[in-house]
């Protein structure tokens, strides 16, 4: 048999494969140019990356890069891998890279298709397993904001709220279970100088304590419940409840805390035991979902927001404004 040269050497087939794969429905040469596409700078594109402005449900205005086509395409090869590879030492990296990847199209799905909690975290399961990695896409929307709460409550504002509530003037009556954590007792506080709105107030109850309010946001099981009794709408004081914490047992540095939002059946059990840690992780999970406040709190997430220094939805409220100015006021 002769020896042959160039294409001579191959089958017809090994030649198509190279345009063609039906079983990947690409081939080398298209992957080839796929690959160098994805390598070249924004002025060696035939289309350019465009930015869009969009406002969530709160009104505040995100800035994000509208993919390429190709980053599209990619976007979803990633969400794939993320959404099947499980969390594990070994596979951390990939996965915070993966979701560094989607953030863009992630971000416009939810703020042009509004999806659910259980859908996003269909879609994204790994913010339920690992749930750090809600500080890092609310870093990437407000920048150099995702540390604010935890650096200036503890600190800062519940040594400021507790001078509010003295012996002579206590808006909130301790009990042995409340001393034990001060950002509950600066919790209650808080929500007595914040009360519900009076659009709150309409929905089903017509008196509203400290402590009715603060079940919106906090709700406390006894210590060993399991997590799946959780879901359990009978349990809940409204049918449209919001997403919110259940602290099993009292709160402490001890306890166990978990996000849970009944009407889409999503549970986030918490790694960090601190009250603190769980209302950050709670407001972030809201701008990241696109999820609106429980109405009854409004003026308190909206405290939050100052906290967080990221603007104000929906408005300055008038006792939200003097509080923060009182605060202020105090050294």
């Amino acid at each position: 048999m002769g020896s042959c040269k160039g294409y001579n050497c191959y089958p017809p087939l090994f030649i198509q494969e190279h345009f063609y794969d039906p079983v990947s429905h690409s081939g080398f040469i298209e992957m080839r140019l796929r690959n160098l596409r994805r390598k070249l700078h924004d002025d060696q594109r035939r289309y350019q990356r465009k930015r869009s402005r969009f406002s969530d449900s709160s009104g505040v205005s995100i800035t994000l890069e509208v993919p390429a086509e190709e980053e599209e395409e990619s976007s979803r090869e990633w969400t794939t891998v993320i959404k099947r590879m499980k969390p594990s030492p070994e596979n951390l990296n990939t996965i915070k890279l993966g979701m560094e990847k989607t953030y863009s199209n992630r971000r416009l799905w939810v703020a042009n298709k509004s999806p659910t909690v259980k859908e996003i975290f269909e879609q994204y399961p790994r913010f339920v397993d690992m749930p750090y990695l809600l500080d890092t896409e609310f870093g990437k929307m407000f920048p150099g904001k995702a540390d604010l709460f935890l650096r200036k409550l503890e600190g800062n504002i519940v040594p400021k709220l507790q001078k509010m509530s003295t012996v002579k003037n206590p808006l909130v009556m301790p009990t042995d279970n409340e001393i034990e954590d001060s950002c509950y007792r600066a919790l209650q506080i808080l929500i007595t100088l914040l009360p519900p709105t009076a659009s709150g107030r309409s929905k089903g109850w017509a008196k509203c304590s400290t402590k009715s309010a603060l079940a919106y946001l906090l709700d406390i099981k006894p210590a060993g419940t399991s997590i799946s009794s959780l879901l359990d709408n009978s349990q809940t004081m409204s049918e449209s409840h919001q997403p919110h914490i259940v602290c099993l047992g009292a709160p402490s540095s001890t306890a166990q805390y978990i996000i849970v939002a009944e009407n889409d059946k999503v549970t986030i059990p918490l790694e960090d035991n601190s009250l603190t840690c769980a209302i950050d992780k709670l407001f972030k999970m809201y701008w990241v979902c696109n999820v609106e406040y429980p109405v009854q709190l409004t003026s308190v997430f909206n405290f939050f927001e100052n906290v967080y220094d990221i603007p104000f939805s929906g408005g300055k409220r008038s006792k939200v404004v003097e509080l923060i100015s009182k605060l202020q006021a105090l050294s």
